[in-house]
């Protein structure tokens, strides 16, 4: 999985890049960054939901059966206030784990 994750940045060149994830026992946190060309649109305009739709093919390809939900919950960061909140959420997240109401 954190290979798929890492090959994200190579698949759609100078347009996506991951600055931060963590890869729960049942879940993925990520920070995706889309960027813009010289007038803000993005180059090859991936989506989030492209991005995800290509890692969960990917990862159901190598182990040869899906274990994804259908679904995903995605949000827009929008100022430095709440992309820190978000990237210390994601570091943090592993020592959490235990309180999840699906650890076993």
């Amino acid at each position: 999985m954190n290979n798929t994750v890492q090959n994200v940045p190579h698949i759609y060149k100078n347009a996506v890049s991951i600055e931060k994830y963590v890869i729960m026992p049942n879940h993925i946190h990520m920070i995706i960054i889309i960027r813009g060309n010289e007038d803000g649109r993005a180059m090859r305009a991936p989506t989030i939901s492209n991005i995800i739709n290509q890692m969960k093919g990917n990862v159901t390809k190598q182990i040869g059966y899906s274990i994804w939900q259908k679904l995903f919950h995605d949000r827009i960061i929008r100022n430095q206030q709440e992309y820190e909140k978000i990237y210390e959420y994601i570091e943090t997240n592993p020592s959490k784990w235990q309180e999840d109401k699906y650890y076993i």
